[in-house]
């Protein structure tokens, strides 16, 4: 996207051979001023980029011309949306909010920056100021389901499981055939410890179809769920299938080798025991319990 041209920034070059001369001070000098040295080219490096994403921006803002129509706003949320995520992915998060929060001020509005700025609260651990976001974007756009799935991560996150679980309620009945939030209420059930009702959502779910990133926590979560309601057979066959879609997954063999020991399958058990310590070799439960099970 950044065009790879020179700066123009005229100051930049003068500033950098001043540092480089440092370099001819002594090495008997204190430590301190490499690190001095290195905080002052790292701050170059940033100003640079800083100054071509602008110049970058500023030059496809251009084309935009300035009569103010629908399709206009909606190019120039696309411009701040893009530096936005540049932004946060250079760790520069007041910057990347900034293009957010301008986002949001364009007219006419349109409801979907109030999901767009809501994640990206998330990802700052900003869960309140996503709340009220998603919640914004939900008065807006009442039929859409997004802000009310959002809003019921963010609660989650929160701890607030009540919340959470109707937001979730609320976007399953808006989206009854997207199974996200299917799966996020079954994952929180079972947080919850309501291992029946999260085992019916995992079901659903998995009925609805996951994506293939998804299907290692829909198998796993019901296998989980089933340990609990006593369908220790279906346990492992969802352990199998979580492992088939993500292998190696050591939370998976751990609790296999655990259904196995409470069915007397001592010898698979003790297999995903010692498979499972060969993940993770530090791990004492594991050793004693590969110990219990030799003896």
């Amino acid at each position: 996207m950044l065009a790879n041209r020179k700066s123009h920034c005229g100051h930049l070059p003068a500033a950098l051979a001043a540092i480089l001369m440092l370099s001819a001070v002594p090495a008997a000098a204190d430590s301190d001023l490499s690190d001095r040295l290195t905080d002052q080219i790292v701050e170059l490096h940033r100003l640079n980029f800083n100054y071509r994403l602008e110049s970058e921006f500023q030059q496809q803002k251009n084309l935009l011309g300035s009569q103010e129509t629908s399709e206009r706003a909606e190019k120039l949320r696309g411009l701040l949306k893009k530096r936005a995520a540049i932004y946060e992915a250079v760790a520069e998060f007041d910057r990347a909010e900034d293009d957010f929060n301008e986002m949001v001020d364009i007219r006419p509005q349109n409801p979907d920056v109030y999901y767009d700025r809501g994640y990206f609260y998330i990802r700052q651990s900003r869960f309140a100021d996503a709340v009220q976001d998603f919640m914004t974007g939900s008065r807006l756009a009442p039929t859409q389901a997004t802000f009310s799935y959002g809003a019921g991560r963010a609660f989650a996150l929160m701890g607030d499981g009540d919340d959470a679980l109707q937001q979730y309620d609320e976007a399953i009945r808006l989206a009854p055939r997207d199974s996200a939030p299917v799966l996020a209420r079954a994952d929180l059930l079972l947080h919850l410890g309501r291992y029946a009702q999260a085992r019916a959502d995992y079901d659903r779910a998995l009925t609805l179809g996951l994506a293939r990133a998804d299907r290692f926590f829909g198998y796993f979560g019901r296998g989980y769920a089933s340990i609990f309601t006593g369908d220790y057979k279906g346990a492992i066959r969802d352990m199998d299938a979580a492992l088939a879609a993500r292998p190696g997954m050591i939370k998976a063999v751990v609790w296999r080798g655990y259904v196995r020991e409470r069915l007397g399958q001592r010898d698979l058990a003790l297999e995903d025991y010692e498979a499972a310590l060969r993940l993770s070799p530090k791990n004492d439960w594991l050793r004693s319990s590969i110990s219990r099970m030799r003896s």
